[in-house]
């Protein structure tokens, strides 16, 4: 069945909503989740919109965010990322208590602005992702219609006066 613009734009700011949440490595559950409560949305869009947040840009959208954090908790563009040693964190950082401790320990001046950052943007990203794709839409579909109708008036071929012909 066809999409309204509305279900486009939906399926779009719910999965740029996915790609903004903070909590790592829960991306592609919440969309699942999205998947099974809004059955009338483009899955595959919503999927599509997650993955913007990638292991390319991850590191660029954490970072951005953790400084957006910084700037509403009143603290400004002073985010002090020297203390926090990206190669340390490893398997054991995740499957060991000690090592947890440790990643918590190291990231925990990043930690608030990072979380703070990210779920507002995480939340601002369903209206901005709602209004950007549902007009893309409504301009993809105002676009086929033209181009539709002009095909449909070309094939008709041109229009000419039917009168009685005079023989020659």
């Amino acid at each position: 069945p066809e999409l309204t613009p509305n279900q486009v734009g939906w399926s779009f700011g719910l999965g740029l909503s996915v790609a903004f949440n903070p909590i790592l490595g829960l991306h592609l559950a919440l969309v699942v989740t999205l998947c099974f409560l809004f059955k009338g949305l483009h899955r595959p869009l919503m999927l599509a919109a997650s993955f913007i947040n990638n292991p390319w840009t991850s590191v660029p959208i954490a970072t951005g965010t953790a400084y957006f954090g910084n700037i509403l908790m009143g603290r400004g563009l002073d985010l002090n990322m020297e203390a926090v040693h990206w190669g340390s964190i490893g398997l054991k950082s995740f499957t060991t208590r000690e090592g947890a401790q440790a990643m918590f320990t190291m990231l925990k001046p990043i930690l608030a602005p990072y979380l703070v950052g990210g779920f507002l943007l995480s939340l601002l990203a369903i209206p901005i992702g709602y209004l950007l794709m549902s007009r893309i839409a409504r301009r993809l579909r105002h676009l086929h219609a033209l181009a539709h109708n002009a095909a449909a008036m070309q094939a008709a071929g041109p229009k000419t006066e039917a009168g009685p012909s005079e023989p020659e």
